[in-house]
């Protein structure tokens, strides 16, 4: 068992990151994201999504606003095939660069390294950073931490991305990758709850349509923690099903890790969750979800029980 008031260095593999930058970079990239980058403070970062004209998510990640018009994006790995190109289309005549990271992307559980501190000091704290050139300390919560710093330095990290993520679905934190681009509008995997959406800002791509879900319609579905006791691989994008309705998708796997006991993010409708419908992973005879607490309230759970035709149908 390991020392929880002991730090543990852990390489970030499933992540990357873009950097902005440019006269142009925050006014270019607040015209882009669901969150406000305009009022980010700088050495500040903050969780934003960036979606389709549908309104469909095609990355969520953590924007930090390293220097004036000088920014990092970290996101899972996976979505930068079509995030990179599909970003860089927008840019034409704006004073904007975005190229890829390469330096090394590690996290730290549970205590920070004296080395750290020092390097750090005084030590941010959750939603802040620290920079010194090229090299950043992200503070994501009172006991994790996420460090950029020179290609290779990770090497002396051990390889246990599941251990981050594990800490993200206990936190209520959303991954979209790959298996899940343009699955989800923002509510459905909670953005709103987490400070991830800002509804004062103006137009950015698919703004219309999460707005509208926002204020006229009722979300039919929300993301939830969920474990399983039994065993099997679990993945993102896997469909979850209820008895109550055999020959459709009740939901879908946002992230999930298996080891120490499988721990998952699901998005499923409100009226299955609210009603106590029985729901299992991957077929009607899969095994059983055990819903758990998430860390913040669904507002609209009991409104799952009613249906509307307002906003966006699949919202």
């Amino acid at each position: 068992m390991s020392d929880e008031s002991s730090p543990r260095i852990i390489n970030l593999d499933h992540l990357a990151y873009l950097v902005v930058s440019g006269n142009d970079a925050t006014k270019f990239l607040h015209a882009q994201f669901t969150n406000d980058l305009e009022s980010l403070p700088v050495l500040h970062w903050q969780y934003t999504g960036y979606c389709t004209p549908k309104g469909r998510l095609l990355a969520f990640m953590i924007a930090l606003k390293r220097g004036e018009n000088d920014y990092l994006l970290i996101m899972d790995n996976s979505v930068m095939e079509k995030f990179q190109p599909r970003l860089s289309m927008f840019v034409m005549r704006d004073d904007v660069s975005i190229v890829r990271g390469d330096a090394g992307l590690r996290g730290v559980l549970h205590a920070l390294p004296d080395e750290w501190k020092d390097a750090h000091s005084p030590v941010p704290e959750p939603g802040e950073a620290s920079c010194h050139g090229n090299d950043c300390l992200l503070a994501i919560d009172a006991q994790r931490w996420l460090v950029i710093d020179e290609p290779g330095s990770s090497k002396d990290a051990a390889s246990d991305s599941d251990s981050w993520i594990r800490q993200d679905i206990l936190a209520g934190i959303p991954t979209v990758t790959s298996a899940t681009q343009e699955a989800f509008v923002p509510q459905m995997v909670n953005l709103d709850l987490i400070g991830a959406v800002n509804f004062k800002k103006g137009c950015y791509p698919g703004q219309e349509v999460v707005a509208r879900v926002h204020y006229l319609g009722k979300i039919k579905q929300r993301m939830f923690y969920a474990t399983i006791e039994e065993g099997g691989d679990v993945s993102a994008g896997d469909p979850v099903y209820s008895a109550a309705q055999p020959d459709k998708a009740a939901g879908t796997i946002v992230s999930a890790v298996a080891d120490g006991g499988t721990a998952l993010l699901a998005v499923l409708q409100t009226k299955a969750v609210a009603g106590g419908e029985s729901l299992r992973l991957g077929s009607q005879e899969g095994p059983l979800l055990t819903l758990q607490e998430l860390p913040y309230p669904i507002p609209d759970l009991a409104a799952g029980t009613e249906d509307t035709d307002e906003a966006d149908p699949q919202a």
